[in-house]
């Protein structure tokens, strides 16, 4: 029976086109072919733990259940793309306005069509390494230094 299986999985690695995907069957027709998993995974590189997932998925769901599912939660709004060329444009341009989050706000409206809040704009700035570049306005009514040296209590006793 194993050998049945290996010859499926050597001709759907054939086929098959993902990277991933490949590397899973290449984990299955190793282990099928006798190998332990912890040797299958030094092999790969990857966690002895992880090759006995994807053969267990395998065993239940055949080809397919090799093949990633679909994450669930909300999709991006920009592409991986879109954010490595406006990653781009804020890295190289050097002017004398430094990059606010309304200055970066309107400028990821303006290529993608996107609007995002003043929060989620510092949250990819972060995610981009850049770190704020304005920081916080000094506070102009100051005292000077002779009020600062003058101020506290005169009578000491008290």
């Amino acid at each position: 029976m194993n050998n049945k299986q290996i010859k499926i999985l050597k001709k759907s690695y054939k086929k098959e086109d993902n990277a991933k995907v490949k590397e899973r069957i290449l984990m299955l027709i190793y282990t099928f072919q006798g190998e332990s998993s912890r040797k299958v995974g030094d092999r790969i590189q990857c966690d002895q733990k992880l090759v006995l997932y994807w053969k267990k998925r395998y065993e239940n769901e055949g080809i397919d259940g090799l093949k990633t599912r679909q994450k669930s939660g909300k999709p991006r709004s920009i592409s991986r793309r879109q954010e490595i060329d406006l990653r781009k444009i804020i890295a190289k341009e050097n002017s004398e306005k430094p990059w606010t989050t309304k200055r970066v706000h309107t400028l990821i409206f303006e290529k993608t069509n996107v609007s995002y809040s003043q929060r989620q704009i510092t949250r990819i700035l972060n995610r981009w390494n850049f770190g704020l570049s304005v920081g916080r306005p000094i506070y102009w009514h100051r005292a000077s230094e002779k009020e600062i040296v003058n101020f506290g209590k005169k009578n000491l006793l008290l």
